[in-house]
């Protein structure tokens, strides 16, 4: 298991090695699709170039979370990994929206007859770009645990998608007859754009609706982590006399706040600051967390109106 500091290390230069990967794609895609005239390889090519974009978001995102807490920013950094995956997905999102438009339109004016063996060359060397680069995001983000290699692995999955969606597309044409190969040939390209579009939209909108979650401070409701807070709080009812507590947990990054506030009564047992503290050991060892990724403040009183 890596420390924070060589995960930290390995997702700078994994997003390091993505950056490189799209500024090949992009300019390979763009250059081919403005030879070829062809809309579906030149969208490739402004995908690539928004995940330059995101990726470079990524890799000063990875850099600044890994700084330790200081005076303005008391509680740390983490607070800018999921304002820079809202970022990205919503750039992702506006692209995808905008190919959906301009491939409709493009069906509408009549299409637009490209060369199918030169898409089909683009398809096979842009997926196999893709897919090698989100298989080693892939298997960098679970080995850390990193949401910002996690989300530029998403990317590369869409650019994947991309591509051989492009390319089956065009390589059906010679198993068609005429009329419906002359049809197809015309219509292919922005029909395909259109499709890509509408198929990758919910990917960036679900990723955005998930880092405004924690941008916001939203819990979840099945919160693995609050499930655990409350079993453990409702055992230690039972066994002390506490009247009811609140808590407040909230994820932002890869760092959790918890704040937890336990009223007790009169008959509470644990009067000393050792006897406090080993309860909030038990507390603490129920959750089961990092101490390098968790916030974690324990009140006790006991007036209601403290909690």
């Amino acid at each position: 298991m890596l420390d924070q500091q060589a995960a930290s290390r390995l997702e700078q230069r994994t997003l390091t090695l993505s950056i490189y990967g799209v500024v090949l794609v992009a300019v390979g895609s763009l250059a081919y699709g403005l030879f070829l005239e062809s809309d579906v390889v030149i969208l490739n090519g402004i995908f690539s170039l928004l995940s330059l974009i995101g990726g470079g978001l990524n890799l000063m995102a990875a850099r600044v979370v890994a700084q330790p807490e200081n005076r303005r920013f008391p509680y740390g950094y983490s607070h800018v990994e999921p304002l820079v995956l809202s970022v990205n997905s919503f750039l992702v999102l506006l692209i995808c929206l905008y190919a959906l438009i301009n491939g409709i339109e493009r069906i509408r004016a009549g299409g637009n007859a490209v060369s199918p063996e030169g898409v089909i060359v683009f398809g096979l060397l842009s997926g196999t770009v893709s897919l090698a680069l989100w298989y080693h995001d892939r298997k960098v983000a679970r080995r850390i645990n990193s949401a910002l290699v996690e989300a530029d692995a998403c990317e590369w999955l869409i650019d994947f998608g991309f591509s051989m969606v492009t390319l089956l597309g065009f390589a059906v044409l010679p198993l068609l007859a005429e009329p419906a190969r002359g049809v197809w040939a015309l219509y292919a390209d922005p029909v395909l754009v259109a499709a890509m579009a509408l198929l990758a939209i919910p990917m960036p909108l679900a990723a955005l609706r998930r880092s405004l979650r924690e941008v916001l401070l939203m819990s979840a409701v099945d919160d693995e982590v609050t499930h655990r807070l409350e079993t453990v709080m409702d055992a230690l009812s039972r066994e002390y006399d506490i009247a009811h507590y609140v808590h407040h947990v909230v994820k932002t990054g890869r760092v959790r706040f918890i704040e937890l506030n336990i009223v007790v009564g009169p008959d509470f047992t644990l009067q000393t600051i050792p006897e406090q503290d080993r309860l909030r050991e038990r507390i603490w060892n129920a959750l089961g967390l990092k101490m390098e990724e968790t916030w974690l403040s324990i009140c006790l009183t006991g007036e209601a109106h403290w909690a």
